[in-house]
């Protein structure tokens, strides 16, 4: 039986008075899916090829500003292709690669190479012990100039225990074949050679797919962002690093007042009420009695 397979009952006719029961395996793989366009990308090219994809998101407190609505967000473009998906929270467990992760930072307080890494070794558990065949990314050469080197994707298809079973389709054929197109379970002549930062590529492929609702291009994780950046590397300096205090970083104008204390000023009526919200047992809140402000 071909690992990941799952079977599937189908009828053969042969003659008149003859029933067979024959066996169809079908290949089962893992998409990481961010519900950008590569990703959807990804899945699409996977299930073309009669591939049973799963749809796997990791959300943390740094992948948007409203969470709940970012995940809402990724679910319809999942449904939009008719994708399965499993969303899984790895915000607390993801505060260790902030303190020294082993390939540093990007240009902000981003340690995207060991995120992939982490993220794609969690990927893997679920692989083996579920029974799939092969994870796949919407990685593309090129694209980002610190995890989507060429030699950074084979590091991080190494360090994640997944050396010849890790796709990135949109690329694939600038990269080692590996081992689900080697075995036959997907024909890499329809995979793609796809490279660099222009999304006409991938644009093209969309309107070749129907797709035609997506993502533009944004900064995404919010620890790319010079001013929220800043704002976490003071709160790690002063041992205040937790959910609560993350979450607070999102809104307000922020001061240092001394090393145990932070001031955090609403600057409308929204910011207000989610700095109301974040508030731990222990804060201060300061209010104004007799004025608006």
């Amino acid at each position: 039986m071909i690992h990941g397979a799952r079977p599937k009952q189908a009828r053969l006719r042969t003659c008149p008075n003859v029933l067979l029961s024959v066996i169809i395996f079908m290949t089962k793989a893992i998409v990481m899916f961010s519900g950008g366009l590569d990703s959807v990308l990804t899945a699409k090219v996977l299930m073309n090829e009669g591939i049973d994809v799963l749809g796997l998101t990791f959300i943390t407190e740094f992948s948007a500003i409203d969470v709940p609505k970012f995940t809402e967000k990724i679910k319809k473009r999942a449904e939009a292709i008719s994708l399965k998906l499993r969303i899984i929270d790895i915000s607390q467990e993801f505060l260790g690669l902030l303190k020294d992760p082993f390939y540093g930072f990007g240009a902000n307080i981003n340690p995207c190479v060991d995120c992939k890494i982490y993220m794609l070794k969690r990927a893997k558990e679920i692989m083996e012990k579920e029974g799939y065949s092969f994870i796949a990314t919407g990685e593309v050469v090129g694209e980002r100039p610190m995890s989507q080197r060429r030699d950074t994707l084979y590091v991080i298809e190494k360090k994640a225990g997944l050396k010849g079973y890790l796709l990135r389709p949109l690329s694939a054929k600038l990269l080692n074949p590996t081992v689900p197109e080697e075995t036959g379970l997907i024909n890499r002549e329809h995979l793609y050679a796809i490279s660099g930062r222009s999304r006409k590529p991938q644009m093209e492929l969309a309107e070749k797919f129907g797709i035609s609702e997506y993502a533009q291009p944004a900064g995404g994780c919010l620890l790319t962002e010079p001013a929220f950046s800043s704002r976490l590397k003071d709160i790690i300096k002063h041992d205040m690093l937790n959910i609560d205090n993350i979450k607070l970083l999102k809104f307000g104008r922020h001061f240092r007042l001394d090393a145990k204390t932070r001031f955090v000023l609403g600057r409308d009526e929204k910011d207000n009420e989610n700095v109301l919200s974040s508030a731990e047992k222990n804060d201060v809140i300061l209010s104004p009695k007799d004025f608006n402000g």
